[in-house]
């Protein structure tokens, strides 16, 4: 189950997700996303599990420029990969 909280800070938009992150969320966040992504930070340090799915969701999101905070090293690092599979 995912709980996504809203807040401003300043002009920024911060995303909490709160939760399991997986491929039946991604719709809603990236809907979200698409309304403000200018101005979106997701933070995921309460995020205990992610998927296949949410990983790639988040490696797009940061190619857009949108500012992954507290995100752990192993979903980075997964981001990482997928980035590298597929330039292949």
């Amino acid at each position: 189950m995912l709980r996504i909280e809203m807040e401003m800070e300043g002009p920024r938009i911060i995303l909490r997700l709160i939760g399991r992150v997986r491929s039946n969320c991604i719709e809603e966040l990236r809907q979200r996303v698409q309304n403000h992504a200018s101005r979106i930070v997701i933070d995921l340090s309460e995020v205990d599990l992610v998927d296949l799915q949410s990983v790639r969701f988040l490696r797009d999101c940061q190619d857009q420029k949108i500012e992954l905070r507290n995100c752990t090293p192993y979903i980075l690092e997964w981001i990482r990969r997928e980035r590298v599979e597929g330039l292949k």
